[in-house]
Protein backbone atom coordinates (compact mmCIF):
# COMPACT_ATOMS: atom_id res chain seq x y z
CA UNK A 1 0.00 0.00 0.00
CA UNK A 2 1.13 3.45 -1.25
CA UNK A 3 1.40 6.22 1.37
CA UNK A 4 -0.79 9.10 1.08
CA UNK A 5 -0.26 11.33 -1.96
CA UNK A 6 1.76 8.72 -4.15
CA UNK A 7 0.05 6.67 -6.83
CA UNK A 8 0.76 3.49 -8.59
CA UNK A 9 0.48 4.02 -12.57
CA UNK A 10 2.43 0.73 -13.08
CA UNK A 11 -0.67 -0.74 -14.91
CA UNK A 12 -1.31 2.02 -17.68
CA UNK A 13 -0.45 1.97 -20.73
CA UNK A 14 2.81 2.55 -22.71
CA UNK A 15 3.50 4.25 -25.39
CA UNK A 16 6.01 3.36 -27.78
CA UNK A 17 7.72 6.94 -27.89
CA UNK A 18 7.54 6.71 -23.54
CA UNK A 19 9.99 3.45 -23.95
CA UNK A 20 12.00 4.60 -26.70
CA UNK A 21 12.77 7.52 -24.67
CA UNK A 22 13.28 5.72 -21.39
CA UNK A 23 15.83 3.82 -23.06
CA UNK A 24 17.57 6.80 -24.46
CA UNK A 25 17.31 8.88 -21.86
CA UNK A 26 18.07 6.22 -18.68
CA UNK A 27 20.61 4.23 -20.82
CA UNK A 28 18.45 0.87 -20.03
CA UNK A 29 18.75 -1.72 -22.10
CA UNK A 30 15.89 -2.43 -24.43
CA UNK A 31 14.71 -5.58 -23.30
CA UNK A 32 14.32 -4.79 -19.83
CA UNK A 33 12.87 -1.42 -20.67
CA UNK A 34 9.26 -1.86 -20.52
CA UNK A 35 9.41 -3.43 -17.31
CA UNK A 36 12.02 -1.36 -15.59
CA UNK A 37 9.25 1.75 -16.62
CA UNK A 38 6.37 0.03 -14.98
CA UNK A 39 8.69 -0.41 -11.86
CA UNK A 40 9.50 3.05 -11.51
CA UNK A 41 5.81 4.10 -12.47
CA UNK A 42 4.48 1.87 -9.42
CA UNK A 43 5.50 4.84 -7.01
CA UNK A 44 4.54 8.61 -8.66
CA UNK A 45 3.63 12.05 -7.25
CA UNK A 46 2.01 14.35 -8.84
CA UNK A 47 3.40 17.49 -10.11
CA UNK A 48 0.84 19.39 -11.88
CA UNK A 49 -1.78 18.76 -14.92
CA UNK A 50 -1.88 20.90 -18.29
CA UNK A 51 -5.30 22.48 -18.73
CA UNK A 52 -5.09 22.65 -22.20
CA UNK A 53 -4.25 19.24 -22.75
CA UNK A 54 -5.29 17.18 -19.85
CA UNK A 55 -1.75 15.59 -19.32
CA UNK A 56 -0.33 15.15 -15.81
CA UNK A 57 2.84 15.46 -15.00
CA UNK A 58 4.08 12.45 -12.33
CA UNK A 59 7.67 12.13 -10.42
CA UNK A 60 9.28 9.40 -10.01
CA UNK A 61 12.63 7.97 -9.68
CA UNK A 62 14.83 5.17 -11.69
CA UNK A 63 17.71 3.73 -10.56
CA UNK A 64 18.07 6.99 -8.28
CA UNK A 65 17.42 9.35 -11.34
CA UNK A 66 14.74 11.72 -11.01
CA UNK A 67 12.28 10.91 -14.32
CA UNK A 68 9.01 13.16 -15.08
CA UNK A 69 5.88 10.63 -17.25
CA UNK A 70 3.77 12.97 -19.00
CA UNK A 71 0.57 10.78 -18.67
CA UNK A 72 -2.57 11.67 -20.64
CA UNK A 73 -6.28 9.31 -19.66
CA UNK A 74 -4.82 6.02 -19.14
CA UNK A 75 -1.85 6.18 -21.42
CA UNK A 76 2.20 7.56 -20.97
CA UNK A 77 2.96 9.70 -23.22
CA UNK A 78 6.56 10.03 -22.86
CA UNK A 79 9.68 10.23 -20.58
CA UNK A 80 12.18 13.46 -19.62
CA UNK A 81 14.90 14.25 -17.17
CA UNK A 82 14.23 16.97 -15.06
CA UNK A 83 16.41 19.22 -16.88
CA UNK A 84 14.22 18.47 -19.84
CA UNK A 85 10.98 19.02 -17.78
CA UNK A 86 11.95 21.72 -15.23
CA UNK A 87 11.72 24.56 -17.94
CA UNK A 88 7.65 23.42 -18.56
CA UNK A 89 6.71 23.47 -14.79
CA UNK A 90 4.45 26.71 -15.90
CA UNK A 91 2.85 24.24 -18.41
CA UNK A 92 1.61 22.31 -15.59
CA UNK A 93 0.77 24.74 -13.18
CA UNK A 94 3.24 25.45 -11.39
CA UNK A 95 5.56 28.50 -11.24
CA UNK A 96 8.68 26.80 -9.49
CA UNK A 97 10.45 23.85 -8.73
CA UNK A 98 8.04 21.91 -5.62
CA UNK A 99 9.41 23.06 -1.71
CA UNK A 100 11.25 20.74 0.18
CA UNK A 101 12.62 18.61 -2.72
CA UNK A 102 14.61 16.70 -0.86
CA UNK A 103 11.67 15.56 1.20
CA UNK A 104 9.79 14.44 -1.67
CA UNK A 105 12.17 12.48 -3.31
CA UNK A 106 13.10 10.75 0.15
CA UNK A 107 9.52 9.69 0.41
CA UNK A 108 9.34 8.08 -2.93
CA UNK A 109 12.36 6.26 -1.90
CA UNK A 110 11.83 5.28 1.59
CA UNK A 111 10.58 1.68 2.25
CA UNK A 112 6.78 0.77 1.91
CA UNK A 113 5.41 0.16 5.63
CA UNK A 114 4.19 -3.53 5.96
CA UNK A 115 0.50 -3.23 6.98
CA UNK A 116 0.46 -6.90 8.89
CA UNK A 117 3.53 -4.95 11.01
CA UNK A 118 2.12 -3.34 13.87
CA UNK A 119 3.39 0.91 14.33
CA UNK A 120 5.95 1.80 16.53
Amino acid sequence: MLPPGQRDYSSIRLSRHAVERFIERFDVEPLDAENGLRRALGRTRRLGRNPASGAIAVLTLHQGRVMVAIVQESTCLTVLTWNQFEPRLGEFGRPKTPRKWGRLLGRLTAPLENPDRPKR
